[in-house]
């Protein structure tokens, strides 16, 4: 399953991201509002704001039994 797939799927459930930026990953509790094979558009609970970023930039989605891992390379 792709990454936008996996995380339409979780559309409007709370989402754990970690999302890589540069030398350190940030982590978010997140709700899905548009994945794409380009983007992800989420509101981010704990600071209350409406955020996207790159796909390429995310490297672990999780709901409940639902799980994503960007594969090493």
């Amino acid at each position: 399953m792709t990454l936008s797939e996996t995380l339409n799927r979780t559309a409007g459930r709370f989402t754990t991201l970690v999302v890589n930026k540069g030398k350190t990953n940030s982590t978010y509790c997140a709700r899905i509002m548009n994945a794409t094979a380009k983007s992800v558009r989420f509101y981010d609970v704990n600071a209350e704001a409406n955020r996207t970023v790159n796909t390429d930039n995310i490297v672990f989605a999780r709901s409940g039994r639902i799980e994503y891992r960007k594969p090493r390379r």
